[in-house]
């Protein structure tokens, strides 16, 4: 087997690692672009430009940032408190290791799954408490704050997911 295409293999699972990052609420954008640039140094740019490193930084950082306002944006939309946006963080990485700890029980696979959900589950259950007791809404509007984090952190995914599927592209 030729060693530039276990070098490519190599990048695809670092953005996997990156895809599965971001599915825990971390930044994975970094990390697939960390297996591009790993890629254009072993290949010593012939395949990818400095230039194009750059703009796949820059791209990352702003990828990060719209997720971040989009989620905000989505959060203070549904009706939910400032604060709000901090609890779904914290919900969803919490939510997201318990759930990953409990899922471990069936192996690499169960801890995945059962991470995703807990991330999900964790953020809607964060957010929803807060509304309810730090600011004494009614059931429905908590429900509808709460909604809004899991429609936002569906979108933020969906487009961090997007990006490392181009970054990926860009390799093979």
């Amino acid at each position: 087997m030729d060693w530039m295409v276990l070098l490519k293999v190599f990048v695809t699972l670092l953005a996997l690692a990156g895809a599965l990052a971001i599915v825990l609420g971390l930044p994975g954008t970094f990390l697939a672009w960390l297996g591009l640039l790993i890629y254009a140094l072993v290949d010593r740019f012939t395949a990818i430009s400095a230039w194009v490193l750059l703009g796949t930084f820059v791209g990352s950082l702003v990828i990060e940032l719209v997720d971040n306002l989009m989620a905000g944006f989505l959060v203070k939309r549904f009706g939910a408190s400032k604060g709000s946006v901090l609890m779904a963080w914290l919900g969803g990485f919490g939510g997201a290791m318990l759930g990953g700890t409990i899922g471990s029980f069936g192996g690499f696979l169960g801890s995945a799954l059962i991470g995703i959900l807990g991330a999900f589950a964790g953020s809607y259950a964060a957010v929803y408490l807060w509304e309810r007791n730090r600011h004494n809404r009614t059931h429905n509007e908590a429900v509808k704050a709460a909604l809004g984090t899991v429609v936002g952190r569906l979108l933020g995914m969906l487009v961090k997911l997007g990006w490392i599927g181009w970054i990926v592209s860009l390799v093979w």
